[in-house]
Order: C-alpha cells, then sequence, then structure tokens
C-alpha cells in the first residue's frame, strides 16, 4: 500500500496544482481552478427538471448553467420521482464535462471529516476496508455509536485515533450538517450550500482531509499560506512539516515531479528494464501494448521470462492510470504468457497495484485472444485534458519560471 508523506503545492495566479508523492513517486496530480473549481462534494439544494424514464435517470437545474444527471439508482429515501420543479437534495459526485455531460449527482449526501463521513439519510455504522481487526473496529464505533444519527462511515485515517480526535471531528461534522439543512429549508432552489460555507471545497483543505493522516511534509510556493497552515497544524497538534520553497528552483523540481508529469503525457514509457508500455487514449476506451523488445537479452544476459516482463509492467500500468487520469474501458496487450499460473500471478499483481487506487476499477481478466479487460470509473478529464484547458484559459504552465 503506497502512502501519500509528500503533498508539494504550486500556487499560481488562477489555479492549484496538487502533487501527491509517495517515496518520491507521483501517485496524483490535482489541478484546480480558480474560474472553475471542481463542484465534487458540493451540496445544492437543486430544482428537479425533467424525468427521462427510457435512461432511469433525471435531469437536475442546480444554478450551475449545466444540468445535473441523477440516476433512479441515486436516489435516496425516495420511491419513485417528484413532480417536476420539485425542490432536491443533491451532492455532485463527479464534475461535468465542457459542451458534454452535466454533473454526476447523488441524494445520499455525505459530509466528510478527516475521520469519519456522516451520511444523514443511512444507517448504522460502517468501516473503510483499510481499517481491520475486529478489537479496532469495536473501539472505533464505541468512541462515536451515540454521537450521531444516520448512517457513519469511519475513514482510513481513523485507525489508530484517540477517542477526543473521533468525538471532535464527528461533532464538527454534524455542525456543517445542520447548517447545510437549515440553508436548504431558508433558500429557494436552486442554490449552492457548500458555497455558503467558508473553506468548504479549498483544495488545499480537501487534500490535507484526504491524506493528512499519512502526510509527513507539505510543501508551498505561498509564504501567506505557509504561515496560516503551519499555525493551524500546531492549534490541531498535528505532525506535519510546512516548508515554503523560495527560491530560482521551480517547485516541480522537488522529486522531479516535472518530469513525471512529462512521462505521463507521454505515449510510451520505458521502464528500468527497457521493457516500454504504450498508451493508446480513445474516445471509446484505452488500449495498452506491453513491448518487451528492449528487456533482457543485452550484454550476454538470457531474455527476461514474459511472466516477469509483465510482472514488472502491472503496477507501472496501474500507476499510469491513475496519474493519467484514465476511465472507461482497457484493454492490455501483455506479453503472451501459455500458462495460466502465470496469467493468474499477473491479474493478482495488477489488482494489487490498483487496489490504492481511490477510483475503482472491475478487472475481468484475459480474453481467448490473450488481451486483458478492466475497467476504471471515469472522473472528469485526463490529466492531458485539464492541463490543455488549463493552458488555453489562463496561459499558465506546470512550470515555475526561475
Amino acid at each position: 500500500m503506497s502512502r501519500i508523506d509528500r503533498l508539494i503545492c504550486h500556487v499560481l495566479p488562477r489555479a492549484f496544482l496538487l502533487a501527491l508523492v509517495a517515496d518520491g513517486r507521483l501517485v496524483e496530480l490535482r489541478i484546480a481552478r480558480r474560474d472553475r473549481p471542481s463542484l465534487i462534494e458540493g451540496v445544492f439544494l437543486g430544482r428537479l427538471e425533467r424525468v427521462m424514464p427510457e435512461l432511469g435517470a433525471a435531469f437536475v437545474d442546480i444554478g450551475t448553467g449545466q444540468s445535473g444527471f441523477l440516476r433512479a439508482e441515486d436516489r435516496a429515501g425516495i420511491e419513485g420521482w417528484p413532480p417536476a420543479g420539485a425542490p432536491m437534495l443533491v451532492q455532485v459526485r463527479n464534475d461535468g464535462e465542457d459542451g458534454g455531460k452535466g454533473p454526476r449527482l447523488s441524494m445520499d449526501v455525505a459530509v466528510t471529516g478527516r475521520y469519519v463521513a456522516y451520511h444523514p439519510l443511512g444507517a448504522g455504522i460502517r468501516f473503510s476496508r483499510r481499517i481491520e481487526g475486529e478489537a479496532e473496529r469495536e473501539r472505533l464505533a464505541g468512541h462515536v455509536r451515540d454521537l450521531l444519527e444516520g448512517g457513519l462511515v469511519l475513514r482510513t485515517a481513523a485507525a489508530g485515533a484517540s477517542g477526543d480526535l473521533l468525538r471532535d471531528d464527528a461533532v464538527r461534522v454534524l455542525a456543517r450538517w445542520e447548517t447545510i439543512r437549515r440553508q436548504a429549508l431558508d433558500l429557494p432552489p436552486p442554490a449552492d450550500l457548500s458555497a455558503r460555507m467558508p473553506g468548504e471545497l479549498d483544495p488545499i483543505e480537501r487534500a490535507l482531509r484526504d491524506h493528512g493522516a499519512s502526510l509527513d511534509e507539505l510543501i508551498i510556493d505561498d509564504r501567506g499560506r505557509a504561515g496560516r497552515l503551519q499555525e493551524e497544524f500546531e492549534r490541531r497538534q498535528e505532525r506535519i512539516r510546512v516548508r515554503w520553497h523560495s527560491g530560482p528552483m521551480p517547485i516541480f523540481d522537488v522529486d522531479d515531479v516535472a518530469g513525471q508529469i512529462d512521462t505521463a503525457l507521454a505515449r510510451r514509457i520505458a521502464l528500468p528494464s527497457g521493457v516500454e508500455v504504450l498508451f493508446e487514449p480513445g474516445e471509446t476506451l484505452v488500449a495498452i501494448d506491453v513491448d518487451s523488445a528492449g528487456a533482457g537479452g543485452r550484454q550476454g544476459r538470457a531474455p527476461r521470462r514474459p511472466v516477469d516482463v509483465n510482472l514488472e509492467a502491472a503496477p507501472a500500468i496501474a500507476q499510469q492510470l491513475r496519474l493519467r487520469n484514465l476511465g472507461g474501458p482497457v484493454i492490455i496487450d501483455f506479453v503472451t504468457m501459455r500458462s495460466a499460473y502465470d496469467r493468474d500471478k499477473v491479474q493478482a499483481a495488477l489488482a494489487e497495484a490498483l487496489a490504492d487506487d481511490p477510483v475503482p476499477s472491475q478487472l475481468y481478466g484475459f480474453t481467448r485472444l490473450g488481451l486483458f479487460e478492466l475497467t476504471r470509473a471515469r472522473r472528469g478529464a485526463t490529466l492531458a485534458a485539464q492541463l490543455e484547458a488549463l493552458q488555453q484559459a489562463t496561459g499558465e504552465q506546470t512550470d515555475q519560471e526561475p
């Protein structure tokens, strides 16, 4: 399991670039534009526009200029559809696309804190799959069982947390929900309820919420923000070092983030052994080819076995799927293996590497033609498309000029 131990924040006049790094390896690059902030997790009091029975879904006006898409299975606590014009409390699950699909909505609102996520319409206590051990789960549940009505999820960061921290986080989450609930009763739809809660969708705060429990260091090139974050960490008694990055060296030279971004934008990447992996993202599916022509057999060494080549490629493919934010059907052409045992080993290695990815994947295995099939949920635009849109809209690059 990779642990995000460093957050590198490049603050531009019109955007934030947040590099999530694990042991020097770039795991994810989050791009947050100030002119078009992400709506994900935003809570809206929407207005039902129209129902599409043939799609099993409805369109909801949330006041952003692009109607949200609500599937029937994402309704919570209601049967059937209310009449057109009815107010609906919804939360954004996925951002919309320019000139394309609107944001994906759900009525199962979740208010997320550092350690707990509160589902007002849910029931019972659930746990992150990474919190193991019945004794630890029972300890955690004992601290929060009687605090909230509804459903509660203990997040990965809750493992090992003290009772005081858990209770304080649960109380803050409940207070935020009460603010949202009161606004929903007072405001006419459509209304952005999250926008009325300062800092709710701040990209740095969200990254710290998601990964603060594992972070050792935060590096940022904004002196004022660095000071405020240091004060906040001291107040919370969190052991995260804050470093203000200054001087002529671009901040993304740290851990060679800039170089790793360049690699993620390339069609072909080379692994240490010489194995190359080719990425061909298309409109309907992503094709990936593993090429072993440059691996093994050099300087008198025997050629590498196909299974060894594929075992080296599997974690690199998983890393690049997340970093490039590639979604939809994915077809991988591994080096051909005759042994079913070897194919199972490669599939297990790929599944293990994908386990750290917060975006869910479904592995279907090898086809009769020897191709490997999987799907990865779509979560917004690809990394390449986001960087291109950022440059076109703002003229800003990922590199900081000296």
